[in-house]
């Protein structure tokens, strides 16, 4: 385990369920820390009587929205700093085109599963002008599905939470990994249909 891992469980050790809530808050807001795992981490604590669960639910859940909130924020209001950052990468066109066709959907199911996706989502809903009200909503459920998952897994497997929360990292990687697969694809297919169709249609008109 790293020292950086070592030092929030530590964190949530000494300062419990705040230290928990401002961790999600900074991961949501896009820093890189271990989030999956403090949270299994979490569950371990409150199984061994360390941690006030309740209180972890709670203050974890509204640090996650928080922070995702204040990402939607910022995409919002810095728009178009945001789409001059991004607009030119392959990447963000072809998550905005999703986003554009199953929005409500990409962003609850990034809360839990897409986890990585999750910072980009909120900064094209916020820039793209989406309701915040159903945001917030999608938002906190996803936000609750993936807090209480995790927490149920280190409370459930206390002695094993390490190892798990190893598997759910790479877990992680794979489907984001099957996810860029799948828009390739997608998006090889659509152009074979195009360049299929043109095709067709100079050979009718010759």
């Amino acid at each position: 385990m790293s020292d950086l891992s070592d030092t929030l469980l530590t964190a949530v050790l000494a300062y419990g369920a705040p230290a928990l809530g401002l961790a999600l808050f900074v991961v949501a807001l896009g820093f890189p820390l271990p989030a999956t795992l403090l949270l299994l981490a979490s569950g371990a604590f409150i199984s061994q009587g360390a941690l006030d669960g309740p209180q972890a639910l709670g203050i974890g859940l509204l640090g996650s929205v928080l922070g995702d909130s204040g990402s939607y924020c910022l995409g919002r209001c810095g728009g178009g700093l945001v789409l001059r950052r991004f607009e030119r990468q392959a990447a963000w066109r072809r998550a905005q085109a999703t986003f554009e066709r199953r929005s409500g959907l990409v962003i609850f199911v990034t809360r839990f599963m897409l986890t990585p996706l999750a910072l980009p989502t909120n900064l094209i809903a916020g820039s793209g002008r989406y309701s915040y009200a159903r945001f917030l909503a999608l938002d906190a459920l996803g936000e609750l599905i993936w807090i209480c998952g995790y927490i149920g897994l280190g409370y459930t497997f206390a002695a094993q939470w390490e190892t798990i929360g190893d598997l759910a990292g790479s877990l992680s990687g794979v489907l984001v990994g099957l996810l860029a697969l799948g828009v390739a694809v997608g998006l090889g297919y659509r152009t074979w249909r195009r360049l299929g169709a043109a095709a067709a249609q100079a050979s009718a008109e010759s």
